[in-house]
Parts: structure tokens; sequence; C-alpha cells
């Protein structure tokens, strides 16, 4: 792992949970061997004697507990045996790529001088999936633990933990919170079907809670079950027609399920215009990010109104910056939407190209943030792109001599 502007590794603890399976464990504690100098693997359930030998190969403390089907109570007991200032929690199905945590460390420093102490769940712990839930660094110290919150939605969860820590608003632990998303986990298919049973047993006791139908049909197309997914589609936004509040409640949901409709027009191959129009008002009227401005460019693409997308891709930029919430992934929020909008330019001119990379880069510097993990992503996404951008930047420095 390259070299990164964070904390020394002494200061770092790795903290793991694992439950029922150990697929992908090497990988993960590999992905940070060089980032931690200290691990800590919480193995629960009956116990497993490949997870007991790959912790003994990291040197990680192994702590074998009780299976508990509250997981922050599993991460508490991490917690316990973390001396370290941070504690950085990795999901089992995620690995840490080489730029990963310098931005990991620059979102933390930037909120350092705030007191970092503790992060807030976005999902509670009754959801039909623990998949959902984020990579996360806890600055550690006296009296932090985690804890899930079961309520409804992130409002309702940050009112409860600010009346908890004794904070006037829950402004105030939005601002003193440190929450990354790092990858996409990869699931099998017996993992899909499971969460499509579970998240319709919680549809068939409230078929009002539009990240539901957001996950179902996020898993029916993984499965590419398209009629299933068309109608849980339908079912969602017919919840978000009904509860006009509910794009700032769960913006999650509502960007992942408009997305989701816009790529089942686009499979369907049926645009009509008043649709297509309606969804960039929309999309110009709430807080809209990555998920929903990919699709939402790629349908503009296909109804012939180029002039618009990388407008749209720009602004789903400047929200994952300004207004970024704990669920958004830097490759949602970021990588995806600058990826799109160089591809467009791409496909016009070279020099289209380079005044786009010369602005996104303008932008990120205000932000204090570097464009290389940008050009790591595209390297690993479209190589083609990555090898014409690294030419055009070489001919531009050598024009400035």
């Amino acid at each position: 792992m390259t070299q990164f502007n964070g904390p020394p590794p002494e200061e770092i603890t790795l903290c793991l949970v694992v439950q029922n399976r150990y697929g992908n464990l090497a990988n993960a504690l590999n992905s940070v061997n060089r980032l931690s100098a200290r691990m800590v693997v919480v193995d629960a359930g009956p116990g497993n004697s490949a997870v007991a030998h790959l912790a003994s190969e990291y040197d990680a403390d192994y702590l074998q507990v009780p299976a508990d089907p509250d997981e922050s109570a599993l991460w508490n007991q991490a917690l316990e045996r973390v001396k370290s200032p941070w504690a950085l929690f990795l999901q089992q199905q995620e690995v840490l790529h080489n730029n990963d945590p310098e931005i990991l460390f620059q979102q933390v420093r930037q909120a350092e001088a705030s007191g970092i102490a503790f992060d807030l769940p976005i999902i509670h712990f009754g959801e039909p999936s623990n998949h959902h839930f984020e990579t996360r660094i806890i600055r550690t110290g006296a009296g932090v633990s985690w804890s899930h919150l079961v309520y409804p939605n992130l409002k309702d969860s940050l009112a409860v933990t600010a009346r908890k820590r004794g904070l006037a608003s829950p402004a105030q632990i939005m601002a003193s919170a440190a929450v990354i998303s790092l990858g996409e986990p990869e699931y099998e298919e017996w993992e899909l079907r499971d969460a499509l049973l579970r998240i319709e047993r919680e549809l068939d006791r409230d078929a009002e809670q539009v990240r539901y139908w957001f996950h179902l049909a996020d898993v029916a197309i993984r499965l590419e079950e398209w009629d299933r997914a068309h109608a849980a589609v339908e079912e969602g936004l017919s919840v978000i027609y009904r509860t006009p509040g509910i794009a700032l409640e769960e913006p999650q949901a509502v960007n992942g399920l408009i997305g989701l409709f816009c790529q089942t027009m686009l499979r369907s191959e049926y645009f009509p215009e008043k649709t297509v129009q309606s969804l960039l008002t929309i999309y110009r009227n709430m807080p809209a990010d990555g998920r929903f401005a990919v699709p939402l460019g790629r349908l503009l693409l296909a109804v012939g109104r180029e002039a618009e997308v990388a407008q749209v891709q720009r602004s789903a930029v400047d929200y994952y910056f300004n207004q970024r919430r704990y669920h958004l992934s830097s490759a949602e929020g970021l990588y995806k939407p600058v990826l799109f909008e160089w591809e467009l330019a791409w496909q016009q001119t070279g020099d289209q190209l380079l005044k786009s990379i010369v602005e996104v880069q303008t932008m990120l510097k205000s932000y204090n943030f570097r464009l290389q993990p940008i050009l790591q992503y595209i390297y690993q996404n479209h190589r083609k792109l990555f090898f014409e951008i690294q030419t055009i930047l070489q001919q531009s420095l050598k024009k400035l001599g």
C-alpha cells in the first residue's frame, strides 16, 4: 500500500466483525496490513478455525464471542480492545484500495478540530441486510461506544442521539462525525435471494418505507429479475409522490430509486418527453447525488439532450462536497459522475476533455481534494480514457514549457 498523509499505523486499530462466513476476510486484512499496526477480529458465532488462522497470520487480536443480532454490541466489544486514538471499522466484504486511506483521513483531518468522538449509523440493525452499513472510522475516548438506533429514518436517529449525548441539536452530531464509505461489496446469489425474502417481509409490515422498495428493486436488478424490479420501482415512486418531504429524510433511497427508474426506461427504450422533463425538474429541485445523476445523464443522451448532461454530473459532484450525506460513497458521489462527464467530453474533442479536466481540478482544489484518486478510479474502470487523459495532460505540460 502506498504512503499517505494520515495518522501513523500505531495510532490506528483495524476492527472487523465476522459473522457466519469468512469469504474475502484475507483480502480485507491484506488491504489494511500497512495502514494499521494492530487489528481486532471479532468472530461472532460458533467459532471458525479459518478465521482464527487468518487472524493469527496478521497478528490480529482474535476474539470469539456468541452471536448477537445487534451488530453494534459486537463492534463495541471490538472497541473495548482498542487502545489507539483511532479505530477503523472495515466491512468484511470490502477492501481498501491504494488511495482510499488518503481520502479517508483527508476527511478526518478536516473535521478533527471539532473533536470527532463517535460515528452515527444510518440504517438500524433490523434492516433487511446489514451489508448496507458503511465503513467508518471512530476517534476513541472515554465513554465512547457505537450503538444502533432503531428508528425509521435518519432524522429521528439524529434527534434521539442528540438527546442521549446532551447536545442541542442533531446538526452538532453531524458536524462531529467522520464516516466514509469505501468499496462496493459483491454478493453471492443466495445472499441476494435471502435479502429479497427479508425485504418483502418488511414491506408486508409497512409498505410506506421507500428505502425497502429501493433495496428490493436494487437486489432484483442484481438478480436480473427486471419485472420484479420495475414493479418495486413503481411502488417506491408512489410512496415518494405521497410523501413530499421524503427526499430530505431519505436521500439515499430517493436518489437510488429514481436512478433505477431511469435505468428501467433505458432498458425499455421508451422515453416520453414529459417524463424526461419531469425527471430533470425533480433533479434540479432536490439534493441529488450520483445515484440519480449518472442514469439521468445516460437517459438525456438517449433523447439527444447532450448539452445538459455534463451540468447534471457537475451538480452531483458539488452536492457531494457541500451537502455530503453519510450514506454517500466516494464512488457514487464523486468518481462515477466525473468519469461520465469526462467520457462525454472525450467523445467531443481533446480540447473539450482538457477543459473539463481543468474545471474539475479547479473545483477539487477549492475543497482541498486531489485529482489522483479520481484518476486511479478511471484507470481501474476505463483504461482507454485514462491513457487519453494522461496523453492530453502531458501535451498540455509541454506547451506550458
